[in-house]
């Protein structure tokens, strides 16, 4: 996957190839960004303390030191070095990125890592199921594409909500317009 910023388009564009070859691309705003950080942000953190610590329970006195340690935990498989290769073996999108106007994001389907829905006004749709790995990879990029956009937009971390209990479900997917 590739996160980077195009100054032409004032806008961070965001390339998922599979290991099939196909490219996947979308557009993200500096306002669709702004929604989209602090849900993205808690659920990557989210994902992260469940792979390191599963079965956990984590007190509110811990919870930022874990939440820093879930978002800067090492990635084994990742490689930031690595250059992006944009040929595609097909694009089953077109060749225009998609630009999303709404962005569901929740926990993938067993709980774990990121479900991610884009779609826009014209009925091209994108779902994504990312592993805990490959959500801090694209928190991790996103982070740097911001930096260099220089939006003004504030990375503060957000705080970890807490997993569902027996007395709290677990926070439902949000919708991002």
């Amino acid at each position: 996957m590739q996160v980077r910023y195009d100054m032409a388009a004032d806008r961070v564009l965001w390339q998922v190839r599979t290991s099939g070859g196909a490219l996947y691309a979308l557009w993200l705003t500096r306002r669709m960004l702004r929604n989209l950080w602090p849900p993205l942000t808690r659920l990557v953190t989210q994902a992260g303390i469940s792979q390191v610590a599963p079965h956990a329970v984590v007190l509110p006195e811990a919870q930022a030191m874990m939440a820093q340690a879930a978002r800067e935990r090492p990635l084994p498989h990742a490689d930031f070095s690595k250059p992006f290769d944009a040929t595609p073996a097909a694009m089953p999108q077109g060749r225009e990125p998609l630009l999303p106007t709404e962005i569901d994001l929740g926990p993938g389907p067993t709980g774990a890592g990121l479900a991610l829905a884009a779609r826009e006004p014209g009925g091209r749709r994108l779902a994504l199921q990312l592993t805990a790995d490959l959500a801090t990879g694209l928190h991790r990029l996103l982070e740097q594409a911001l930096a260099e956009a220089d939006w003004g937009l504030v990375l503060a971390p957000a705080a970890p909500a807490a997993a569902g209990t027996p007395d709290t479900p677990p926070t439902p997917p949000r919708v991002l317009n």
